[in-house]
């Protein structure tokens, strides 16, 4: 009789290969045959699973061949039960189906043959699965509660909504590539108008992976973003008194925008998580914030960039193509020069241009009243006339 503490890898194999076994007939085979296939979904290195795989070649228990692999243009080594492998393979099944186990479902704890556990629980953990589950937990309980679909927090009340975005998708690119390196840290920085915010909320809206929390940075004390943490948090169902701690094994991403003038407080915040966290975390964090930020504003440190916690966005002005998309005309040459020489490329002034908002303009730029109508009349001379 099988032990569940002493079920070897070679065994694992063969239940995992009997669950595909009517699948051996398709011209054209999935991944999930493979020796990566088998050594990802049973929980072994690539080597290693090569060696148990020749083993059982070796036995007459698997078979071997080269076939065509969905995705893959040449043809892969794929494996599958001899005859006397089924056989192997239906005796350890039923030899573990048998075995009964602790089973934790909401708040009802039972146990249960390790066959049963799919159709008494309306999972889909299969035989296969539960060992899995089962290894994880030194053999004792498949607590079913941690098994439930991943269902995000997302408190993003003070997100901007941005319809349109011109000229930015190499930046977007970039974000994507840090989401998906060791990287824990992005600051994504740009003269004010050039787009920080709306590039992250552009990202932020579209990204389906992970808790997701937004702070708004103006004109709030660090005690208010230590109550939206705090309150995130219990969102995400996790007590604690230590915020840091709470945050750091989450997988979330956390933007803090227009990191600008702020609090000692939120500096320091911001300090001591860069201070706790590291390239293994799966906490993700984005700081938006203006080029020239003050030094004593700043939580981190070259260093910190040199290290790989931290990675820098900088945000170039837009082109005079992506200009015209906002401007929504064919400008002539010289109108449009001129506008790139007042608004520098800045997609904010762009817009507001584009929609005549001229007290705007006249708050956030430096220009006077006759400049700002020398801008509206330069709008309105189009290549067609």
């Amino acid at each position: 009789m099988i032990d569940l503490s002493s079920v070897t890898y070679e065994q694992k194999v063969l239940l995992y290969l009997k669950e595909f076994q009517n699948l051996k007939e398709k011209k054209e085979r999935s991944e999930k045959f493979t020796q990566k296939g088998v050594a990802e979904n049973v929980g072994l290195s690539r080597t290693h699973a090569s060696r148990v795989l020749k083993r059982l070649t070796e036995k007459g228990l698997v078979e071997e061949e080269k076939s065509a692999v969905k995705g893959h243009k040449k043809k892969l080594k794929t494996y599958f039960l001899e005859r006397k492998g089924i056989e192997k393979a239906e005796t350890i099944y039923s030899e573990l189906s048998e075995i009964n186990v602790k089973v934790i479902d909401e708040d009802l704890e039972r146990n249960l043959p390790l066959s049963d556990i799919e159709g008494e629980t309306g999972t889909e953990i299969d035989l296969f699965t539960a060992l899995s589950l089962l290894e994880s937990s030194n053999n004792k309980t498949i607590d079913l509660r941690k098994q439930r679909p991943f269902d995000p927090v997302k408190l993003t009340e003070s997100l901007p909504e941005v319809e349109e975005l011109y000229g930015r998708e190499e930046e977007i690119r970039k974000i994507k590539n840090w989401m998906n390196s060791e990287t824990p840290i992005l600051a994504v920085l740009g003269r004010r108008g050039h787009g920080a915010t709306s590039i992250s909320s552009k990202f932020i809206q579209e990204v389906d992976q992970g808790h997701i929390l937004w702070v708004d940075l103006k004109r709030v004390t660090g005690e208010e973003v230590k109550n939206k943490i705090s309150k995130f948090l219990e969102k995400v169902e996790i007590e604690t008194d230590d915020l840091l701690e709470g945050l750091l094994n989450q997988k979330a991403i956390l933007v803090f925008d227009d990191y600008y003038e702020v609090e000692d407080e939120i500096v320091g915040f911001l300090s001591d998580l860069l201070g706790k966290i590291d390239r293994s975390s799966p906490l993700k964090i984005m700081i938006t914030g203006r080029k020239g930020t003050p030094v004593y504003e700043r939580f981190y440190q070259q260093s910190d960039i040199e290290k790989g916690l931290v990675k820098e966005l900088h945000l170039s002005p837009l082109d005079e193509e992506n200009a015209q998309k906002i401007l929504g005309k064919d400008l002539e040459k010289d109108a449009l020069e001129r506008i790139m020489m007042f608004t520098k490329g800045s997609p904010l002034l762009l817009k507001l241009l584009k929609e005549g908002k001229e007290e705007r303009l006249c708050e956030l730029t430096p220009w006077e009243e006759e400049q700002i109508s020398l801008l509206m009349y330069l709008k309105t001379q189009t290549r067609d006339g």
